[in-house]
């Protein structure tokens, strides 16, 4: 089956009358929010980059002048955000299948996003698919180009949702793990909440209960999760009172996705590329090493380490001191000299790791 084409719609034409600053220009990082979504398009693989401008267009043009982006100016921005739809429409290469709408001030969702809509696109048969958050619909969504003269021709109040409201039975709501396609910036303290979740290397506490729900992860490996947390945040948080560096969001994700993929063969490295693929590389890179790790001595506990004691800790949803849960675990393997080698040496491990973290804490 040949693979289809997709557009993107970018709307940055407003004039952020609610906003303490305009939209497309506030920062995270080293990018403003209109470069950041451009790149998050780009990155997914999107063939065509349509971006609409409207109020101070001046200022943004020299940011893509060197950029494979079309550039279109909306000369009624002033009338509302439908008519920089309709003005980006008319720009839609008429060779691609169908195009995304996504609004500036959404400027945090993922490239993995975007991937998995097209994905979903080139599987399924419906004309409309919204990305869903814990079953809320967000942005953006993505709209085959047979819906292309509808948007043209409508007449009706209510915007673009109104219009694709009369068109359901077409719908697809495809559930993802990224929080971002919820969140937008109308406000002053919507922009500040986007810059704490810019500076996380990790999905919040909702992405980690969405990934749950995702990959169906059975109730008793939760539990056993939530504890690892609770006991791995325990030691972190004490760590750091005695002055050690630790990134407290990457640990707390992986604790509660350890075990994401337990149900299968090779569970650590499976979820660790998992988390990876989702674009969290510290996280997947932590959650790999909960089985097998080399303990550094000498150097500062690591967040890997203290994820390795704590499920060390755990036993299904209770804690257990080190010397019987190595025992526990010896006995299910009589007569087996490579699980016993092997089990003795996870044990070392997570006592190394002990002392460690007493030599700091006591």
């Amino acid at each position: 089956m040949k693979k289809k084409r997709f557009s993107v719609i970018i709307i940055a034409a407003g004039y952020s009358s609610r906003m303490e600053g305009f939209k497309p220009l506030l920062k995270f990082g080293n990018q403003t929010a209109v470069e950041r979504v451009v790149s998050t398009y780009q990155q997914a693989g999107v063939d065509q980059i349509i971006l609409v401008l409207g109020h101070r267009a001046d200022e943004m043009i020299p940011y893509f002048e060197n950029e494979s982006v079309k550039m279109v100016i909306n000369e009624k921005f002033d009338q509302g955000m439908y008519t920089s739809i309709v003005k980006g429409i008319t720009q839609f290469d008429q060779e691609n299948d169908a195009f995304f709408i996504h609004p500036v001030d959404i400027p945090l969702v993922k490239p993995i996003t975007v991937i998995q809509l097209k994905e979903a696109a080139n599987q399924a048969s419906n004309g409309i698919i919204y990305p869903c958050f814990l079953a809320e619909r967000g942005h953006p969504p993505l709209i085959d180009k047979k819906y292309q003269k509808p948007i043209l021709e409508n007449t009706m109040n209510g915007g673009l949702k109104k219009l694709l409201s009369l068109y359901e039975e077409d719908a697809l709501d495809l559930q993802l793990t990224d929080e971002t396609i919820l969140m937008d910036m109308d406000t002053r303290s919507d922009y500040e909440a986007l810059l704490d979740y810019h500076d996380l290397r990790a999905p919040n506490l909702s992405e980690c209960y969405a990934i749950w729900d995702k990959y169906q992860l059975p109730e008793t490996i939760q539990k056993h999760c939530e504890i690892v947390k609770r006991t791995a945040m325990e030691y972190a948080e004490q760590l750091k009172k005695n002055g050690i560096e630790l990134d407290l969001s990457a640990l707390r994700a992986a604790a509660l996705l350890h075990d994401i993929a337990k149900t299968g063969k090779n569970h650590a490295q499976v979820g660790g590329e998992l988390l990876r693929a989702l674009g969290y590389k510290k996280v997947g890179d932590i959650i790999a090493d909960h089985m097998d790790i080399v303990v550094e001595q000498g150097k500062a506990v690591t967040e890997n380490e203290i994820l390795y004691l704590a499920d060390k800790l755990v036993k299904n949803d209770q804690l257990i001191d080190l010397k019987t849960r190595k025992n526990q675990t010896l006995d299910c393997y009589p007569n087996n000299p490579e699980a016993t080698e092997k089990i003795e040496k996870r044990y070392q491990n997570a006592e190394a790791i002990m002392q460690k973290i007493k030599r700091i804490i006591g």
